[in-house]
C-alpha cells in the first residue's frame, strides 16, 4: 500500500528536514519495488511538462546508479511547448512515445508526476503499477500501487526526487541538476507559487551544479510563427466575466498551448481566475489558473468537470480532459456555465471582450 499523503494545502509547509527524513526512510522501499530481473519503464503524464520530464529523468538516474539497470522513459501525447522540446533536446533526455512501447515487455511500471486513473496519461487502467511518485492530491487508486509516495506539501515532484538522490548519496550531474532546477522553477513559477521551504532548500542545493548557460537556452527557445497566431486568435476570443477571464484556443496543435495561455492570462489585473479551453484529437482540454488563495484550483475544476471527464490539480493551477464528439459546443457551454456558477456569476452571462475593438 502507498504512503498516506499529507492533506492538500495551498501554501505547502514541508521543511527540508521533513524531506530528508522522508526520503531516507522510504528509499529502500522504493528500490525494493523494482524487479531488476526485467526491464523497467517510467511514465510521465501525457504532454509532459518540465517537472514531469525532470522528475522522470531523476528517477531513471537513481535506479540506474543504485540498481545498475537502464530504465526507459515513456510518454503519451506530444511534447509541444517550445521550452519542453528544448529541454529534452538540450539535455539529451531520451523519451519514447508510448505507442512504441510494448507494455508486456516490462516488469516494473512506474508513474512519475501523475497517478493511476487521473485521465492525464494514456496507460490502461489495469496496468499493474509498482511505483507512483507525485505531488498532486492523492487518488484512491494510488493506494493499490506497490510503492506510492504522494506529497501535496511540495511544489514540484522534482523536489521529491532531489531528496531521494540526496538520500542515496548520488552526486548530481550537470545535466540532471539543470533539469531539476527547471522542473522546480516551472511548477512553482520561480518559487513564487505553492513552494515550500523544502523546495527552496532543494533549489539552492541544486543551483551550483546546474549549467546556467544551458538553462538560459532552454528557457528562451525560438518559437514558431504559428504559436503567435494561435495566441492572437485565442486572445480575440477571450472574454472577461467580472473576476474571471475565459479563453477559447479552438483547435490546438498541442495541449501545452492551453497551459501557456493560462499562465499568460493569470496576471490580468481585474481577473482572479483564468480558464482556457481548447480541442485536440477528440478531447476538450481545460487549463485553470487562480490567484484566489482561499479556494483550491484542483477542487474547483473537479466540480466544474464532474461526470464529463477527468480533472486534477492543486493550489492555484489545475487541468482537465473531456472526450468530445464532432460538435464540442454544448460541452464547452456546459463547462463555461458551471465555471461561472461556481464563482457566483450568471452562467448565461455574455461578458466583455478582453481585447477591445480599436474604435472603442
Amino acid at each position: 500500500m502507498g504512503e498516506n499523503p499529507s492533506p492538500p494545502s495551498v501554501q505547502p509547509s514541508a521543511t527540508s528536514a521533513d524531506a530528508t527524513s522522508h526520503a531516507q526512510r522510504l528509499l529502500d522501499k522504493l528500490l525494493a519495488a523494482v524487479d531488476i530481473e526485467k526491464p523497467v519503464a517510467i511514465y510521465t503524464h501525457d504532454h509532459p511538462d518540465p517537472d514531469s520530464i525532470a522528475s522522470a529523468y531523476a528517477l531513471s538516474f537513481l535506479l540506474s546508479h543504485k540498481l545498475s539497470i537502464d530504465p526507459i522513459i515513456a510518454f503519451g501525447g506530444t511534447i509541444g511547448r517550445a521550452t519542453n522540446r528544448a529541454m529534452v533536446h538540450q539535455l539529451g533526455v531520451r523519451l519514447y512515445p508510448l505507442a512504441q512501447v510494448r507494455l508486456d515487455d516490462y516488469g516494473t511500471h512506474a508513474l512519475i508526476d501523475t497517478q493511476p486513473e487521473t485521465g492525464n496519461h494514456s496507460l490502461p487502467n489495469d496496468l499493474p503499477l509498482s511505483i507512483a511518485i507525485d505531488h498532486h492530491p492523492m487518488r484512491p487508486e494510488t493506494a493499490d500501487v506497490k510503492f506510492a509516495d504522494v506529497r501535496t506539501d511540495y511544489g514540484a515532484t522534482s523536489t521529491i526526487m532531489y531528496y531521494y538522490l540526496e538520500a542515496a548519496g548520488i552526486d548530481l550531474s550537470t545535466r540532471l541538476a539543470t533539469a531539476l532546477l527547471i522542473g522546480i522553477k516551472s511548477d512553482t513559477r520561480g518559487l513564487e507559487r505553492e513552494s515550500s521551504e523544502a523546495d527552496l532548500h532543494a533549489y539552492l542545493q541544486i543551483f551550483p551544479h546546474a549549467d546556467l548557460s544551458l538553462l538560459a537556452r532552454i528557457e528562451n527557445p525560438l518559437i514558431p510563427r504559428r504559436h503567435f497566431e494561435a495566441f492572437h486568435a485565442a486572445l480575440e476570443r477571450s472574454v472577461i466575466h467580472e473576476q474571471a477571464v475565459i479563453a477559447d484556443l479552438g483547435d490546438a496543435d498541442n495541449p501545452d498551448l492551453l497551459a501557456e495561455l493560462a499562465d499568460f492570462l493569470a496576471p490580468l489585473e481585474q481577473a482572479e481566475y483564468a480558464l482556457v479551453m481548447g480541442r485536440h484529437k477528440g478531447r476538450l482540454y481545460l487549463s485553470l489558473r487562480s490567484r484566489d488563495e482561499s479556494r483550491d484550483a484542483g477542487a474547483l475544476i473537479t466540480a466544474i468537470v464532474g461526470e464529463l471527464g477527468t480533472a486534477g490539480g492543486h493550489g492555484r493551477m489545475a487541468g482537465a480532459q473531456i472526450d468530445i464528439d464532432e460538435d464540442p459546443a454544448p460541452i464547452q457551454e456546459t463547462v463555461k456555465g458551471r465555471f461561472l456558477s461556481e464563482l457566483g456569476l450568471d452562467p448565461a452571462g455574455v461578458g466583455n471582450p478582453l481585447v477591445r475593438d480599436g474604435d472603442e
